[in-house]
């Protein structure tokens, strides 16, 4: 028998732990418990995708259910349609592949002796001997939902589960997945069919369904770039109500855009990784919210959603290969320390990135912009620690803003204004200090000189993790500023100030559009000897020629030959 673990004190006291359910064995701890007052924490995992559905269900359903929805686990338009009719008749979904039901989905549909078994998908995807084979597995019958096409076979799913007159009907693109997976656990909540369309079409199957459905409202999931806005006019044909669209600047924004207008709160939400889909489509018809994480680390935004909804429990959809402990830990509020040793950590939001376009020489001032906005979203996951007393930013991406920031550095570096574009890591500094606290003379950041590459990489990790801020660094020898906010590290935590580590790499992101540097993660060997876009040299600046008023130096003495970076000291 599969145990799901058990619901544990929320107290100081008290332990949590991270408790497994993996198909074959009993609920256990990963690691020692630990004092800790934070969500319970579960992981529902096997060894592969097809044991994860297995466990998932397992942990989720009773013997008995009504139908059981398979779907190929090597692909994800049908079990992303068949998430939604699944929800709706609190049915699991399992995953075979093409040709074999693999063991963990054998052992799982002799548990739940369904009532009937239901095929998402015409035969190619999964094989006739493979239906003839789950007749084994049921009393009842087994059907096939299946169109001509992934368009048509979402179209056929939606016919067959849900009546005229729904209340809403969601709207995803069929090439991808990442848009959609939070969307089926919404449409599952909200008793909502999912439909896949084209980027800049309407298939026929869809038109079809939409047109019998009649929808009082239509959801598209996603970004014009993944259904266009020609599609979303096309839409409000088949509507008398709204059609309206949610996204994020990604997959994990959109997420939890997803789940903020879905949610009003939730007592136990799920986390899934947004690289791959069958964990998270195996888990959407539980109708919780379904947040995506990268794996490696926890999103400041999706603790930040974790607590405006409440949560008491968060279950974790996948094995450690997918989800790392120390990211699900996070996710929890509880503190763990990794076994192999390796801390990452990324402040990184994608809400909070705007690039310098069109201004070549604005590097420092949006630079600036992308550190106090993450500064600001992480303190709306981790509280006044990240944003110490005075943090008065309002997150933007304003060009405006930006360009009066560079024109206020340009008033506040140590550089002349005559001859000179942009401004110097001390018209950087200030900026970050009067735009972030109100004074230049806060000190929450100052520019610091190192004599090495490690030195320096160093205390630009420990600053941004012990904060809550990121770090500024001078690349192309002092003539263009990147923003770190992530790193990957072996030894001690440098979150807790410690500086004995090892850097494996570091995540930037690069205010110069061209170079897509954007969440980039970036080995240490590349800082060292990489491209130029990327390679942390000293900087060769000369033209700071004046004292500066807040530590009485000299840029130019202070920078030349140095490793230079601009770092939260609280």
């Amino acid at each position: 028998m599969i145990e799901t673990g058990v619901r544990l004190a929320r107290s100081p006291r008290l332990f949590g732990l991270l408790l497994t359910v993996w198909l074959g064995l009993s609920a256990f701890p990963l690691v020692a418990p630990v004092a800790a007052d934070g969500a319970d924490l579960v992981r529902y995992a096997g060894p592969d995708r097809y044991a994860t559905a297995a466990a998932i269900s397992a942990a989720s359903f009773p013997p008995g259910v009504s139908s059981a929805y398979v779907a190929t686990g090597t692909n994800f338009p049908d079990a992303l349609a068949g998430a939604a009719a699944a929800a709706a008749e609190n049915a699991p979904t399992l995953l075979v592949t093409p040709s074999t039901i693999p063991d963990a989905t054998a052992a799982e549909l002799r548990r739940l002796q369904p009532g009937r078994i239901v095929i998402l998908g015409g035969p190619t995807v999964v094989g006739e001997n493979v239906a003839g084979a789950l007749r084994a597995y049921t009393g009842g019958p087994v059907v096939r939902i299946a169109g001509a096409d992934r368009y048509a076979t979402a179209a056929a799913i939606s016919a067959t589960t849900f009546a005229p007159g729904v209340a809403k009907a969601y709207v995803a693109t069929g090439a991808t997945f990442p848009d959609a997976l939070g969307g089926a656990a919404a449409a599952g909540r909200n008793g909502a069919p999912v439909l896949l369309v084209a980027r800049d079409w309407v298939p026929p199957a869809v038109a079809a369904e939409l047109q019998r459905l009649a929808p009082a409202e239509i959801v598209i999931l996603g970004g014009t770039g993944a259904v266009s806005a020609a599609v979303q006019d096309t839409l409000q044909g088949y509507t008398a109500g709204s059609v309206v669209r949610i996204a994020g600047t990604d997959r994990y924004d959109t997420s939890l855009a997803i789940s903020r207008a879905t949610y009003e709160s939730a007592t136990t939400v799920y986390l899934a990784t947004g690289a791959n889909f069958p964990d998270a489509l195996a888990g959407a018809p539980l109708r919780g919210p379904l947040l995506l994480t990268p794996g490696e680390y926890l999103p400041p935004a999706v603790r930040a959603e974790i607590v405006r909804l409440g949560a008491e429990r968060i279950i974790v959809l996948g094995a450690a290969g997918a989800i790392r402990d120390s990211t699900a830990h996070d996710a929890a509020g509880l503190p763990y320390e990794p076994a192999d040793g390796r801390w990452i950590g990324n402040a990184f939001d994608g809400r909070a990135v705007r690039f310098q376009q069109p201004d070549p020489a604005a590097c420092t001032a949006t630079a600036a912009m992308l550190m106090l906005n993450m500064a600001a979203y992480a303190a709306a996951a981790y509280g006044a620690a990240s944003a110490p007393e005075g943090f008065a930013w309002t997150p933007t991406v304003s060009y405006e803003v930006q360009a009066a920031i560079l024109a206020w550095e340009r008033e506040h570096m140590t550089q002349p204004v005559a001859g000179t574009a942009g401004s110097d890591p001390h018209g950087w500094r200030n900026a970050l200090n009067h735009f972030g606290w109100g004074s230049m003379e806060s000190g929450v950041y100052q520019d610091l000189a190192f004599g090495s590459l490690d030195a320096a990489i160093r205390q630009a990790i420990v600053s941004a993790a012990t904060t809550g801020k990121p770090t500024g660094l001078l690349m192309g020898n002092g003539t263009h500023a990147v923003v770190l906010h992530g790193w990957d590290v072996n030894g001690g935590d440098p979150r807790a100030g410690s500086f004995d580590f090892a850097v494996n790499g570091v995540y930037l992101t690069d205010p110069w559009q061209p170079n897509g540097h954007r969440n980039y993660y970036v080995p240490m060997a590349g800082l060292v000897g990489g491209s130029q876009s990327v390679r942390f040299g000293p900087y060769l600046e000369l033209d700071s020629t004046a004292v500066d008023p807040i530590d009485g130096r000299i840029g130019r003495d202070e920078w030349y030959g140095q490793y230079v970076i601009v770092a939260a000291v609280r």
